[in-house]
């Protein structure tokens, strides 16, 4: 198990050492194809920042194995991941399905370059050495070859624009006190993106484009009978009151009587697009009005797309949703 790295100089020539946990064997994993794995692997998850090809594996002190990685400068997209379906995907090629897999309408290059770099986040965020839990993700998933196959009169064109978006950021994520941050985005906010004290790197931050988008107001209505089945309370004299709001006009958390509720439960019992809510209370129904589509963190999609036709390039629009961040070029 590697746990900790240096870089040292030898003529002008970066030299990355590996060391090695000193109970670990190395069996069959002194196949240099596996060893090569998990250095790339360790060198993504942990930031390491060399400029070199030389990789040597250290245990106990002794130098055990020297590897050498070519084509340095593209590995990021090559780099081999193992999916919890057994499956075998590039970095770029799953990059490419999940930009097909969650962008549906059209938006500028810019908009892209910075949806890619934060799905590039999710990723990383993720990874475990070479393998990643699909489950874990909080993008949906299609391998592109689906939408090849089921979309063939757009395939070409969409492929050739996400195509360039991933070559164009290559190498490209965002880290927090050198950590990656999560994925953080949603379609359209309130006109204010959300604050969350336990991710220190999300801000409220105007973004009152949003305000023009078609569906930013929506309206449900419940019967009283159908609003008690969805949230299991049995009491016929249930209350709905307001405990918290956030400073962007989200609801935080609501008591209903017979339990407390925080307003993103509400939301998903409810169908609810945001958390930003104003309820209705008439005799034989509840109307629940909300403004803005998602968690109203990090990227507002639509109020980025505004920014990019403003002129902003895909930086400028990742440094305006969050704070405290740096884009990392991993090549």
């Amino acid at each position: 198990m590697l746990e900790s790295y240096k870089i040292s100089k030898s003529n002008n020539e970066e030299i990355l050492y590996l060391y090695l946990n000193v109970s670990y064997e190395f069996a069959s994993d002194l196949e240099e194809d596996s060893l090569e794995k998990k250095a790339r692997s360790y060198i993504v998850t942990h930031n390491i920042k060399f400029n070199g090809n030389k990789i040597i594996f250290i245990i106990n002190g002794i130098s055990t194995k020297m590897i050498t990685i070519n084509n340095i400068k593209s590995y990021l997209n090559d780099y081999l991941i193992t999916l919890n379906n057994e499956e075998k995907i590039t970095l770029k090629e799953l990059l490419l399905s999940l930009l097909f897999s969650n962008i549906n309408i059209s938006l500028n290059e810019e908009t892209l370059k910075a949806l890619t770099v934060l799905y590039r986040n999710e990723i990383i965020y993720n990874l475990i050495e070479n393998t990643l839990d699909l489950r874990k993700l909080s993008l949906s998933y299609h391998n592109y070859n689906y939408y090849k196959v089921t979309y063939p009169e757009t395939y070409k064109l969409k492929s050739d624009i996400f195509t360039k978006v991933i070559n164009d950021t290559n190498g490209e994520y965002l880290i927090y006190d050198n950590k990656p941050i999560r994925c953080l985005t949603h379609l359209v906010s309130n006109g204010y993106t959300e604050e969350d004290e336990n991710i220190p790197y999300t801000v409220k931050k105007e973004s009152l484009w949003d305000l023009t988008y078609p569906n930013y107001m929506q309206i449900k209505n419940y019967s009283i009978n159908e609003f008690k089945e969805r949230l299991n309370l049995k009491n016929d004299n249930f209350t709905i009151k307001i405990i918290s709001i956030s400073n962007s006009n989200r609801i935080k958390e609501l008591d209903l009587g017979e339990k407390k509720i925080d307003a993103r439960s509400l939301a998903v019992y409810l169908d609810l697009p945001s958390t930003d809510i104003t309820i209705i209370i008439k005799k034989d129904y509840l109307t629940f009005i909300t403004r803005g589509i998602g968690s109203g963190l990090g990227l507002s999609i639509i109020g980025a797309n505004n920014l990019a036709e403003l002129g902003y390039n895909y930086k400028q629009i990742l440094n305006y949703y969050f704070k405290d961040v740096s884009l990392v070029v991993k090549k």
